[in-house]
């Protein structure tokens, strides 16, 4: 391969990397949003022969991208003062069904629609697992999550609590 490629290959790959970079820094404030990084390769070596104590001679054909990563490192959780907006801390995305495709996503920018069915800004429906009486099924099909609206549940008053504490062993006693 002629030498005028290989750093070729290393620009377009750094042209390729802060296309990555611009592409962060435009999504800084959409809500969900996952920073990517890019991932770069070695091309294949070329064998040039050998060296006088019979190890081979490569030399390498320049650089690209062999993958975009995902960052999936846990963001700053901010109170939007929406009711309708959730966050997930730790692992795990939010279930769509967006006409008949499943979408995951962690943006928990949500609507309710007139009928009560919990929404995306793009009209998405949020699934979840079914609950009866409070229990949630996890064996059964996801189904689009409702949220009833004008219905208020009596309060249950707490009727145990569990403490775990450490006391401070320079307290004065009594």
């Amino acid at each position: 391969m002629p030498s005028f490629f290989v750093p070729l290959s290393g620009l377009e790959a750094n042209s390729n990397a802060l296309s990555v970079t611009a592409n962060n820094l435009a999504n800084l404030s959409t809500i969900g949003y996952k920073a990517q990084r890019p991932l770069f390769q070695d091309l294949f070596y070329q064998q040039l022969g050998t060296s006088g104590d019979g190890n081979p001679e490569q030399v390498g054909v320049g650089t690209n991208i062999q993958a975009i990563d995902s960052q999936f490192t846990q963001g700053s959780i901010q109170s939007s003062g929406i009711a309708t907006d959730v966050a997930i801390q730790g692992n795990g995305y939010f279930v769509l069904d967006n006409n008949g495709e499943r979408i995951f996503t962690r943006a928990g920018d949500f609507s309710i629609s007139a009928v009560g069915d919990l929404l995306t800004k793009g009209g998405a429906s949020v699934l979840g697992f079914p609950a009866v009486n409070g229990i949630v099924n996890q064996k059964a099909t996801p189904g689009a999550l409702q949220i009833s609206t004008g219905q208020t549940n009596s309060p249950k008053p707490t009727a145990n609590v569990a403490l775990t504490l450490n006391v401070d062993s320079g307290t004065a006693v009594g």
